[in-house]
């Protein structure tokens, strides 16, 4: 068995120590080596009458095992006479126990003003007399242990017991805050609320008869002893505890939603009340309130604040979802069919799309840049899941509004792909929605290739809490006569063959399913048409060469009927930019308006690109990004003059550990652990070069994204906004250095 807790040598105050409660922890303490101050007035549940017995017994029966023990006849609202029988007995106090009180249960309605005043004279100012009391003997002695008596009605409330309910809840609040100011001077505070049958609780008949001897007094005196020792770490705690059940309790906030100001109204709290009294894996605890209001603070202040019912702002724009794709020749061969391509078999600039057999001279039409981000979504169709977490608008009242597409460089004939989506902006538009979503491709060695835009409109979908913007003008398009025109009729089946690019939506080939959406028919997808309006511009602008091709941007206006003949009309505003629209020519209707293109002014260099796909990822480790710390310290040695704190940083994946000591006057960064960190931040390495990026600080955004954790003295991390200033130029050495050494090691 475990070595016995004693408290030899410690003096104790223990209130209302005649009966119940406090008998319990006083009789245990004094069986424990404590001398105990046995504090009872002998009063009635009312707190009326006053007798010397029940003190006196209490001291009798700790002599009786040999130890030590006086009695105190004085009121807790006399708190400085109880702490003077300590001091006249013992010359010290080392642990209270603030156990005395009193009932004056009345419904609120019938409840007199002395009946409210008495609780809050015994209960609140008379642990408030006491602790003042001890205080000063404590700071002076760097030492204390305290002990409030709060109660389930003060966490919960209870009928008949509005005086007492506010009384309880005041002492949680007290010990609380004492146990931040009492810290430092090693002085810990905490609170119980007890569920046991003491005179309180038999007199209240909130339990029933049968249940009292299971809820002894006895039961509780166990966890408040463990409390009252030296060895104890605890502070600032709230305990339920009795009849061998022993639980600690904490504040919880929601995740809520913060709603846009120039946006609020009684109905839009009503229609985000769900999200806003939800707890679940997003709610929050923070065991301080400089915690709380900094985490709360930062969200007011954060650009992703806003939502409704559909989007959680906070949620979404942390949210990523990412996608592995791979495509060959073949494929590209068959996207190129699918919009258009070779439609005249002998034109020789247009073989270059499907005669894989080529392999020096295939080319991939960059507008099949889209196809994965296609299949973000149906994915996330197929799974009954948002596409992203925390976006939430119906997939059925969204229809594609525009589309940007950019490329970094020409597309090779065949690659493995990996596809990272985010949600750059929801917009509010009246009863109906708008979605941007950010898709970033890069190759399977991170070397980016091309990047996407998906704007979505969800008519009849309120945006009602998010962001208002005003609409982007569409680009106009010149009164001269188009520089080139270009007209292709699309075939009967042209739906299905784009369908096997891997664009399922049934949409555009069930027709039960299509009138089901109130259309006659299946229409053909909408970025078919976007790849017949970018093979149109490089035809007409590129000399049917698509690696000029850089970036296009459509709004797409109508529905394209299989069948449909396209037109394309196109004009040259700059050597390197070109506006178009397009119309489906029989029904004399414009399909997508607002194109622009931008053109390279010369091809990119592919060797170069290519083996720049096959270099290590330059990817700073953690040991390059405390290169700079350190640097950025020798240079501002007025940073730990100012800062004054210990930060331990543990860095996963490479299990290391790092301290950054702004105590020792002139600042240190070393590889190692501290002994008395202020601060613990653990972090994984991949996400470390975002602290030494030299761009703003990343610390509150990796802090709410989820990609660090805080432990400590949380606020003392906002000290590292001090390198926020840290030059790029250092940023830039450390990767140079990463890089040489790369080359050195190969």
């Amino acid at each position: 068995m475990s070595q016995e807790l004693r408290f030899d040598g410690k003096v104790a105050i223990v209130t209302g120590a005649g009966n119940g409660l406090g008998r319990a922890h006083a009789l245990l303490l004094g069986s424990r080596g404590a001398k105990v101050v046995v504090n009872d007035l002998g009063v009635n549940l009312q707190g009326v009458g006053v007798s010397s017995a029940a003190a006196d017994a209490v001291v009798a029966e700790i002599k009786a095992m040999g130890g030590e023990a006086v009695a105190d006849y004085n009121s807790v609202a006399e708190g400085e006479k109880i702490v003077a029988t300590a001091l006249e007995a013992f010359g010290t106090v080392d642990i209270l126990i603030n156990n005395a009180g009193i009932l004056r249960d009345v419904s609120f309605a019938k409840m007199t003003e002395e009946q409210w005043d008495l609780i809050q004279e015994i209960h609140v100012k008379g642990a408030f007399k006491l602790t003042h009391a001890v205080w000063p003997i404590m700071r002076e002695k760097g030492y204390g242990r305290i002990i409030m008596t709060a109660s389930g009605a003060g966490i919960f409330g209870n009928f008949g017991q509005c005086n007492y309910s506010t009384a309880k809840s005041g002492l949680i609040g007290f010990a609380k805050s004492l146990a931040f100011e009492g810290a430092s001077k090693n002085i810990r505070v905490n609170t119980i609320a007890p569920i046991a049958a003491s005179r309180l609780v038999i007199a209240s008949g909130i339990l029933p008869e049968d249940v009292h001897a299971k809820l002894a007094s006895e039961h509780v005196a166990p966890l408040v002893s463990w409390l009252c020792h030296e060895e104890c770490p605890e502070t600032g705690g709230l305990f339920e505890v009795g009849g061998g059940f022993h639980a600690k309790y904490r504040w919880e906030r929601s995740q809520g939603r913060v709603l846009h100001t120039d946006t609020l109204s009684p109905e839009l709290v009503r229609e985000n009340w769900e999200r806003i009294t939800q707890f679940d894996e997003h709610s929050v605890h923070q065991s301080n309130g400089g915690e709380g209001f900094q985490e709360l603070f930062s969200r007011l202040d954060s650009p992703a604040k806003g939502g409704n019912q559909y989007v959680d702002m906070e949620v979404a724009s942390n949210a990523v979802s990412t996608l592995e794709t791979e495509y060959n020749q073949t494929d590209a061969a068959l996207y190129a069919l699918a919009v258009g391509a070779a439609k005249d078999p002998l034109d020789e600039t247009e073989l270059l799309y499907i005669n894989e057999f080529k392999d020096e001279e295939f080319r991939v039409l960059p507008t099949m840049a889209v196809l994965p981000a296609t299949q973000v979504f149906l994915q996330a169709i197929k799974s009954g899941k948002p596409s992203l977490e925390g976006l939430e608008l119906p997939f059925a009242n969204g229809l594609h509004g525009e589309q940007y597409t950019e490329m970094y460089r020409p597309l090779p004939p065949a690659a493995k792909l990996k596809h990272t989506m985010r949600l750059k902006q929801a917009i509010d538009k009246g009863r109906s929605s708008v979605s941007i979503l950010a898709v970033e491709t890069t190759d399977e060695n991170g070397v980016p290739l091309y990047y996407n835009e998906i704007t979505s409109f969800y008519a009849g979908v309120p945006g009602a809490g998010l962001e208002k913007v005003p609409s982007v003008a569409l680009p106009e398009l010149p009164a001269r006569a188009p520089d080139a025109v270009i007209a292709e009729q699309t075939d009967i089946n042209q739906a299905l063959l784009y369908r096997l690019c891997g664009d399922w939506n049934p949409m555009h080939v069930d027709p039960d399913y299509a009138k089901a959406a109130g259309y006659d028919k299946p229409f053909l997808h909408g970025l078919c048409t976007f790849g017949y309006a970018g093979r149109h511009v490089i035809k007409a602008f590129c000399n049917n060469d698509s690696r000029l091709f850089k970036s296009i941007r459509v709004r797409f206006a109508s529905i394209v009927m299989p069948g449909d003949t396209l037109e394309t009309r196109m004009w040259r505003e700059t050597p390197t930019r070109v506006v178009f629209e397009m119309r489906a020519v029989e029904r004399d209707v414009v399909v997508l308006k607002g194109g622009v293109v931008e053109i390279f002014d010369k091809v990119p260099d592919l060797a170069s690109l290519t083996n720049a796909s096959k270099e290590e990822p330059k990817t700073l480790t953690a040991h390059d990004v405390f290169s700079v710390y350190k640097a950025h310290l020798q240079a501002h040695p007025e940073i730990a003059a100012e800062a004054q704190m210990i930060m331990q940083f543990v860095v996963k994946n490479r299990e290391s550990n790092w301290v950054l000591d702004l105590k020792n006057g002139k600042g240190d960064l070393y590889e190692g652990v501290a002994d008395n960190a202020d601060v613990t931040m653990t972090i994984q390495e991949a996400n470390m070069p975002e602290l030494a990026s030299g761009e703003e600080p990343q610390l509150q955004k990796l802090f709410f994204g989820g990609k660090l954790k805080l432990t400590g003295d949380t606020m003392a991390s906002k000290k590292l906004e001090a390198f926020a200033s840290i030059d790029k130029q250092l940023y830039a050495a450390a990767t140079a250095e990463r890089l040489a050494k790369a080359v050195t090691s190969a």
